[in-house]
């Protein structure tokens, strides 16, 4: 009995000893090379059709996204399909595609085809930042084109930073959508730097008008571009009487549009979309003090749905545009598979499917330049490929020949000036008139 006691003592002592050990620590696991915390894991390796999910190996702990022979070298599209811009948004995607086919026509890389993997952005920066998480944890993913919106573009960035994923937008145009500090931020539309100035010139030196109201959309796109456009008329001299904010959605700017009135401008620039655009021009019509004032928007309201929003109240409406330099029978050639493959002119929707086309193929010039064989695979370095895409220079296009430098601004070409004549729009100053 007292050797039984004794032995069941020492079992217990023993077992203390070990509960109080600490467990062998494991060996760290390697971080995924696109890290999204946001996303679901479920969706980080979900692929759209055509294809079946690619195996998460695709991408291997150095930043190389490893293509294996049967899969596609994968290109991620941030595009407004639903939003305030929906046809513009549609006609971006619609280019993106047409994209992908001529570079498989052409038989891709090394023998590997394209896919388009396209996302709803919605030309918001909240669901930016959900494609861009979306695109993080997808380790096939290569680049980016897109957003379509600043705001959009402003939500993707910092996902797609994390995950070393450049990208190159066909239509943000705020100025800070690219810099120094962001390596992989690339774009082929022009900066809205030169388009505010531009337009304010136009309305003080050509319209001769001196006394202004400034709206916005409070956007980053619409009160970014306002507030140059503000600031370049009080450069030369002129008077800003009023700058008013409203929001992305509202139909009613009759309260925005007394204020205004009482200080009686001759002239109310709107820096937003089509549609918010389209019934401040008909609503300016019935306010007290601006029954003579004229209106001017941006490339976000560059569209036959501003057209449409406005009705009769566009006539004699101004609007700019950051433009391509037409290449005018590459053009001919891309509307007629537009309409071909979409059965409508990539005109009836917006204005950027040249710089959204640019764009995909600014992408593609890149990863031909830096794409391996190894073995039977085709390997892709994401640090290379950053790098690549600003080295591009001297590319024909559809807006020009395009070179990127040295903070991701690809783009060609000028701001144009149109007013609305006929229920059309008419080019009158800027790029291309000269």
């Amino acid at each position: 009995m007292q050797k039984r006691t004794s032995l069941l003592a020492l079992l217990l002592i023993l077992a203390l000893v070990l509960a109080a050990c600490p467990a062998p620590v494991q060996p760290a696991a390697a971080p995924p090379a696109a890290e999204a915390p946001a996303a679901p894991a479920a969706e980080a390796t979900k692929a759209p059709e055509p294809t079946a999910a690619p195996a998460a190996e695709a991408m291997d702990m150095t930043g190389k996204v490893v293509i294996a022979p049967g899969q596609t070298i994968r290109i991620g599209g941030s595009f407004a399909l639903t939003g305030p811009i929906p046809d513009p948004g549609k006609d971006i995607a619609q280019a993106a595609e047409i994209a992908v086919d001529d570079l498989n026509e052409m038989g891709g890389v090394e023998g590997f085809l394209f896919e388009l993997v396209a996302e709803d952005g919605a030309c918001s920066g909240d669901q930016g930042t959900v494609v861009g998480n979306k695109f993080a944890a997808d380790p096939t993913i290569v680049a980016v084109s897109g957003g379509t919106c600043s705001g959009e573009t402003f939500g993707l960035t910092p996902a797609l930073q994390e995950a070393r994923i450049p990208f190159v937008s066909p239509s943000a145009t705020n100025p800070a959508v690219v810099s120094a500090e962001c390596d992989i931020c690339n774009r082929t539309a022009l900066s809205d730097a030169l388009q505010g100035v531009v337009d304010a010139e136009y309305v003080f030196n050509e319209l001769g008008l001196t006394k202004v109201a400034a709206m916005h959309d409070n956007s980053d796109y619409g009160k970014g571009l306002t507030e140059i456009f503000q600031n370049h008329i009080l450069e030369l001299g002129g008077e800003v009487t009023n700058f008013e904010g409203v929001q992305v959605g509202d139909t009613d700017f009759r309260a925005a549009l007394a204020k205004i009135g009482a200080n009686a401008p001759a002239f109310i620039f709107f820096g937003g979309y089509s549609t918010e655009a389209g019934l401040i021009a008909q609503q300016m019509k019935e306010t007290p003090g601006l029954d003579g004032a004229l209106f001017m928007s941006d490339d976000g309201s560059y569209t036959q749905q501003y057209l449409e929003a406005a009705g009769d109240a566009a006539e004699g409406t101004y609007m700019s545009f950051v433009a391509g330099a037409d290449a005018e029978e590459a053009n001919a050639a891309f509307d007629a598979k537009y309409m071909d493959k979409f059965g409508m002119s990539p005109d009836d929707l917006g204005p950027f499917h040249g710089q959204s086309y640019d764009s995909v193929m600014i992408i593609a010039t890149a990863i031909k330049a830096v794409a391996v064989k190894d073995g039977d695979n085709l390997v892709i370095d994401r640090e290379e490929l950053i790098k690549a895409i600003r080295n591009v220079s001297n590319l024909e296009g559809l807006t020009g020949t395009l070179s990127c430098n040295e903070i991701g601004e690809c783009g060609a070409g000028g701001v144009q000036i149109f007013t609305v004549t006929g229920g059309e729009f008419v080019q009158v100053a800027g790029f291309g008139m000269e």
